[in-house]
């Protein structure tokens, strides 16, 4: 089963998307925005002991799109 999302904004650089999974993790550019970086390691946490994974696509400036891939097994 997977999973899509999409967002029209700022975009993630490439070099940073593996990046965005590390606990604590914070954009330099999201200073000014709420919130301990805390999701998305929490969320790849919880799919990969589901034996899933997340995969992100991103273009700056254009968006973000993360999948959520899960084996149709565990429903």
């Amino acid at each position: 089963m997977r999973i899509g999302i999409r967002d029209n904004g700022r975009g993630i650089a490439e070099a940073r998307i593996p990046l965005i999974f590390k606990r604590f993790y914070r954009e330099p550019e999201s200073a000014d925005v709420e919130g301990v970086g805390i999701g998305l390691y929490l969320a790849r946490e919880i799919v990969m002991s589901q034996k899933g994974f997340i995969e992100v696509h991103s273009n700056e400036g254009e968006g973000t799109a993360v999948f959520v891939n899960l084996p149709v097994e565990i429903f």
